[in-house]
């Protein structure tokens, strides 16, 4: 029996959701409370006394309202190939009822404003429209790959198996390289100084200060440390291979072999990093954000990579016209 059953990934769905849950309820609270204390000490409160509380409650609904549109916008996926269904949440269509279906691209996700995410969408015969979002689940490749196999191009479907890639395989291929200076970076300016200070407070502490006081500097100056190093990837190209390195975690050495590379994309999304999310054939995705390039490295980078046969879907970088 063929199975498959969507799982919410637990950083970018409930890791992220959680922190920023904290973060609204944080603030909310935090509001609150001086509102409170401040329509105490009034004999009679002004309008404007009653600003923070009613603030505070917006961060509240905004918290919760991101609670339900989560949930609502990644329920829980079952494809059946044996009954030949498809199950979202308690909703189930017969897989014949699909009439179309776009596997990749960009769909706009709905909160407070609407912004682009990368997704798949599927339509029904009664009209009905399904939107999954990427970034949501952990295996939503899975679901791609049934589809692709199935739907469009009607085949038996085959699971997909991870390949590993030796790393040997680039030891003795010329390496060029797609980077910039870290410290030079915008993000480089900003979490640098904070690490430094919070390093020099730790050694400088020691001896000096109890070490329950000492894991404050130590637990911050990690968090900023991984904060940035997230954000810092580069990458190198070889006659084979597109390679994913980090400026920080020198160890790190993600390798795709170019055959196995159906799409790369250029993001960017509000003030974060542009990054390059590399789609492979069997539709296993990751974004890595790349805060150190310029532009013109960007660019470049594409243009190599048309070279090879690579598609190159550019959705954050201005392009000059040939004629300017």
């Amino acid at each position: 029996m063929t199975k498959i059953i969507t799982k919410r990934h637990p950083l970018r769905f409930y890791a992220l959701l959680v922190f920023v849950l904290l973060l609204f309820c944080g603030i909310g609270t935090l509001l609150i409370f001086a509102g409170i204390d401040i329509l105490l000490e009034q004999q009679q409160p002004e309008t404007k006394d009653y600003f923070m509380p009613i603030a505070g409650s917006v961060f509240y609904i905004l918290a919760f309202s991101l609670l339900y549109l989560y949930w609502k916008w990644s329920p829980k996926i079952t494809i059946d190939h044996d009954e030949h269904t498809i199950k979202f949440g308690n909703q189930i269509y017969s897989l014949k009822e699909i009439k179309d279906v776009i596997l990749k691209g960009k769909m706009q996700f709905r909160y407070i404003f609407q912004f682009p995410v990368e997704g798949t969408a599927i339509f029904f015969n009664d009209g009905t429209e399904k939107i999954l979002y990427d970034d949501l689940y952990s295996n939503i490749w899975e679901i791609k790959s049934f589809l692709n196999q199935t739907i469009i191009n009607k085949q038996e479907y085959k699971p997909s198996v991870a390949q590993k890639t030796d790393r040997n395989r680039i030891r003795f291929e010329i390496e060029e390289t797609f980077k910039g200076n870290q410290f030079l970076s915008f993000r480089g300016i900003f979490f640098w100084p904070f690490i430094c200070l919070l390093a020099f407070m730790f050694f400088a502490g020691i001896g000096r200060y109890p070490w329950g006081i000492l894991i404050f500097p130590v637990t911050f100056g990690t968090a900023f440390f991984i904060l940035l190093s997230w954000q810092i990837h580069y990458f190198g190209l070889t006659e084979n291979s597109l390679i994913v390195r980090n400026h920080n975690y020198i160890w790190m050495a993600k390798i795709y072999p170019l055959l196995d590379i159906k799409e790369v994309v250029f993001e960017g999304l509000g003030n974060q990093a542009f990054s390059m999310r590399i789609i492979t054939n069997d539709f296993r995705n990751k974004r890595y954000q790349a805060g150190t390039l310029r532009d013109k490295t960007w660019l470049y980078l594409k243009d190599k990579l048309e070279a090879k046969g690579i598609i190159v879907r550019n959705e954050c970088i201005v392009e000059k016209k040939q004629n300017e």
